[in-house]
């Protein structure tokens, strides 16, 4: 049988004898020249063999079960085949024996959802654990506990799904957080095998285009900012911490509120700051302009014991030593945090929704207002893809657009 230049049989493999003084039968894959053999657990005798047919001649006494081992095994390369071209995936005779030899045991949803809940816990990844849990834990509740698998997961299951998280009173945000996690959860079965790429659903079910009323984050202005720095406050309150987390973010090129968390002494280095982002395991540095190094200079006397000390009192070495305890203790702080925001911004007669992410935001609009590429600023915050930095400068291109459009008028 031959598909793409691929061809597949079970043939007799003369160059091996067995002890018996039989040759085993072999599951032959050629494509491009390239040959790749896997034994099918039975042999026959040369003379039994019909070399023509690639069959036991009539004679064999277990000629009917030998030609149906052949037939399922060449049904299956057909199968995979057909199923690689479906999925227009390239493949090798390396990949087809392999995907014959190691099938993936079916998994339903539910079952995978703990797979991977697992594997994030073990790798210390408690905040997509978290995620996981959650969206785990709603899917249940709206199955009633009834376990379902991917072929089920369709258009229509999202559509019901969306009807029953917006009647739970789930603002947008939440609801695009819980697809997203749903989304991801189903290209990583595809990845694995678990699911075929013709029934994902999210093609059809567009997340951006049905979540998106309150996912805007604005940023700051430069003289916004300068109204948060200059405000006095008392040194011991939470809303002190919050000023120099917000500040340290913004003048320490957009750091995220976790990665800040995570950073010791041993991070700053000759004026500058080296880090592994958390959320990519992208390494990142940068040096540390005047205004962070006072920041710095604050907190060394009152954090740094030793160089494995963190800079900031979020997390302790002492008392935060497991994954789950350190990422609670940074949910607690960033929720005591984006509180003490709220009252900042007050004081500062600054009109906008403060939190952690503001500060991230701002750094990323002033630098692009000051004429520097979206691809340096994309690097600079350790984002994947520019894709995600324009998400961060929508509002800036949007307010670009509105100044033009007064020409019009």
């Amino acid at each position: 049988m031959s598909s793409d230049h691929t061809t597949v049989a079970v043939i007799l493999y003369k160059p091996k004898i067995l002890s018996n003084g039989e040759h085993p039968l072999m599951l032959r894959v050629t494509k491009s020249g390239v040959r790749k053999y896997l034994g099918i657990g039975i042999s026959c005798r040369a003379e039994d063999w019909d070399l023509k047919r690639e069959l036991p001649k009539k004679g064999h006494p277990q000629k009917g079960w030998i030609d149906s081992i052949i037939s399922k095994v060449i049904s299956q390369c057909k199968d995979k085949i057909m199923e690689f071209k479906h999925e227009s995936r390239d493949f090798t005779p390396d990949v087809l024996i392999s995907a014959i030899k190691n099938p993936i045991k079916p998994t339903t949803v539910l079952q995978y959802f703990n797979t991977k809940i697992k594997a994030y816990s073990t790798s210390h990844r408690i905040g997509n654990a978290n995620v996981y849990q959650d969206t785990c834990n709603q899917i249940q509740t709206f199955r009633k506990n009834k376990d379902f698998t991917f072929s089920q997961l369709d258009y229509s299951f999202l559509l019901n799904l969306e009807t029953w998280l917006k009647s739970k009173g789930l603002s947008d945000n939440t609801m695009s957080l819980r697809f997203r996690t749903l989304r991801a959860l189903f290209n990583a079965a595809i990845l694995e095998g678990y699911a075929k790429r013709d029934l994902y659903p999210f093609d059809n079910f567009k997340i951006s285009a049905r979540f998106n009323g309150n996912t805007r984050r604005r940023a700051l202005s430069k003289e916004d900012l300068k109204k948060i720095e200059a405000i006095e406050l008392d040194q011991k309150s939470v809303h002190f911490e919050a000023q120099q987390y917000f500040l340290f973010s913004y003048y320490g090129q957009g750091i995220s509120f976790v990665d800040m968390a995570y950073l010791k002494w041993s991070n700053f280095v000759e004026g500058r700051i080296y880090y592994n982002r958390a959320k990519t395991g992208k390494d990142l540095a940068f040096k540390v302009p005047e205004p962070a190094l006072a920041i710095l200079e604050y907190w060394q006397p009152l954090t740094r014991k030793s160089k494995s000390s963190y800079i900031f009192p979020i997390l302790n070495e002492t008392m935060h030593v497991s994954a789950q305890q350190k990422d609670d203790r940074i949910h607690k702080v960033r929720t005591r945090y984006n509180k003490s925001l709220k009252h900042i911004a007050e004081l500062a007669k600054v009109d906008a929704h403060l939190t952690s992410y503001v500060a991230r935001h701002t750094f990323a609009t002033v630098l692009k207002k000051e004429g520097v590429a979206t691809a340096i600023i994309s690097e600079s915050m350790g984002h994947k893809t520019e894709a995600i930095t324009q998400t961060y400068l929508k509002n800036f291109d949007n307010s670009i657009i509105d100044e033009a459009m007064k020409n019009l008028l």
